[in-house]
């Protein structure tokens, strides 16, 4: 379903109530059209900066290669029209954060808006900016254990996509009348494709102390469709770890867009993004992205596959629940992902997303036809069964359903939808 932009003004409306009650509550704060103006410029260069980093010029962009030179200098220069550098030096030396971990060098890059009212709280939004140079296979795979020199992997949408909405939701809180009540820093990561390393070596040297980081939001892989039925939908994993106070505003700021993102636990992230380092810390974190389709991993994830009319709301979803993190009251506190690992809610997810992607059933082959109408069965029954007959058997199969989709998926190659 389309919506315009009077729709979505509609939809707000309850996000935009609360935050001028906050602000009445409080004598000061931001208008709540101005919250609104605010999300309309968060598609700010998304087409731009995407092309850019995917570029044959910057080579994959893989850490310590003059691609990722190319991407750091690019990437400083857009960071320091928005906020302020973190690290210790002037200039671009104050935006970059050089390491080495486990064998390998890297920079992150950061930035800071000073918030208002409580400065010395901080809300991060990142992204990884590395990924996999030319270590692609003749079958055009890439990997990070592959070997230099076959085609560019260029990662347009893993994740040049995710960089780009880090860039536009920090133009757009820099662009407000006034900035929000708490620092927001922007945090673009280094070698995540090398085991996280960039954000875990954040963790433990952080810029800003960890007792005072209020949230987490990471994006991965977003401007990408697995399938044609499934344009308008995403997921939002890992919201639990900031209980119902961050679930509840990750909810809002999806409602605000009439989008169709999914909440899903931290296990379906399979702690394969930078997520991962930040709720490895206790902080609370939510992780947007699209989960892995047939592009992947792939010398197929280029330009051409980005969704950029999905990746505008997808930004906009973001910037809606970074402000709502810096203007709120109280801050979220953190739960540690539940041992259960799945639960009926995501199971009701699942089912919801399988079965909108049943039109398209059509394009696999027939033995994952069958997987995927099975898979479709048999969690339609679990979340017809209801929230108390949910037992530790439902959850493997939510688990297993989760994984052998993405398995067809993946087969089905890398394709634009």
């Amino acid at each position: 379903m389309r919506h315009g932009t009077g729709a979505r003004l509609l939809a707000a409306a309850g996000l935009l109530c609360a935050v001028g009650a906050l602000a009445a509550a409080r004598g000061i704060g931001l208008d709540p059209r101005d919250v609104e103006r605010g999300a309309q410029r968060a598609t700010f260069g998304l087409r731009e900066v995407t092309s850019r980093l995917a570029q044959r010029g910057f080579a994959g962009r893989d850490n310590d290669t003059p691609g990722s030179v190319l991407a750091q200098r690019y990437l400083i220069r857009r960071l320091m029209r928005i906020g302020d550098g973190l690290a210790p030096g002037l200039g671009a030396e104050s935006y970059r954060q050089p390491f080495e971990n486990e064998g390998e060098t890297g920079v992150n890059l950061l930035a800071v808006i000073r918030g208002r009212e409580l400065p010395d709280e901080y809300v991060i939004v990142g992204a990884h900016y590395d990924h996999l140079d030319s270590r692609s296979s003749p079958s055009g795979r890439c990997s990070f254990r592959g070997e230099p020199g076959g085609e560019v992997c260029a990662g347009a949408t893993d994740n040049a996509t995710g960089v780009a909405a880090v860039l536009a939701v920090g133009h757009a809180i820099r662009s407000l009348p006034m900035p929000p009540r708490r620092s927001v820093v922007l945090a673009l990561w280094d070698a995540e494709e090398d085991g996280l390393l960039g954000s875990l070596h954040y963790v433990g040297h952080p810029l800003v102390p960890i007792d005072d980081t209020v949230a987490y939001v990471n994006l991965d892989i977003v401007g990408a469709n697995l399938l044609p039925s499934l344009a308008r939908t995403s997921f939002a994993i890992s919201g639990e770890t900031g209980g119902e106070e961050l679930r509840s505003l990750v909810g809002d700021a999806i409602d605000a867009e009439r989008f169709g993102t999914k909440q899903l636990s931290f296990i379906f992230g399979q702690s394969r993004s930078d997520y991962a380092s930040f709720v490895g810390a206790g902080v609370p974190t939510v992780f947007y992205g699209d989960a892995t389709g047939g592009c992947y991993h792939t010398v197929g994830d280029t330009i051409e596959i980005v969704d950029f009319a999905k990746l505008r709301t997808q930004s906009r979803i973001v910037y809606r629940t970074v402000l709502a993190l810096a203007e709120a009251e109280d801050r979220p506190e953190f739960v540690a992902p539940s041992p259960q690992l799945a639960t009926y809610d995501d199971a009701v997810a699942l089912a919801a997303t399988l079965a909108a992607g049943m039109a398209d059933v059509g394009l696999f082959s027939a033995a994952d036809q069958e997987l995927i109408r099975t898979t479709d069965a048999r969690l339609a029954g679990i979340v017809a069964d209801g929230r108390d007959a949910f037992d530790a058997e439902d959850v493997g199969a939510v688990l297993a359903a989760a994984l052998d989709t993405l398995g067809a998926l993946e087969r089905l190659g890398c394709r634009k939808f």
